[in-house]
């Protein structure tokens, strides 16, 4: 049975609280805190794709692809090309 994934792209506002032990480490943006809450504001998908999981099933075949078995075509009615 196939299995398909969906994508979703977009956007999120959001607001993080964190602890930390003084004023300084707060101050400073590189610094990580203790993280107390999460707060997600809005959420705007831009746009989603999906596509087909890939089988890890082992698949073997014997049918072949063929072209035509004849060496010309037909020509079609209307065809204004050389012969």
């Amino acid at each position: 049975m196939s299995k398909y994934l969906r994508y979703k792209h977009g956007e999120v506002s959001f607001t993080q609280v964190e602890r930390f032990d003084n004023v300084e480490k707060a101050a400073d943006p590189n610094t990580k805190g203790e993280s107390v809450e999460i707060k997600v504001d809005d959420v705007k998908i831009n746009f989603s794709k999906v596509k087909k999981e890939k089988d890890e099933r082992v698949k073997s075949s014997s049918a072949k692809v063929q072209g035509s078995p004849r060496k010309e075509t037909q020509k079609v009615s209307g065809d204004k090309g050389a012969s």
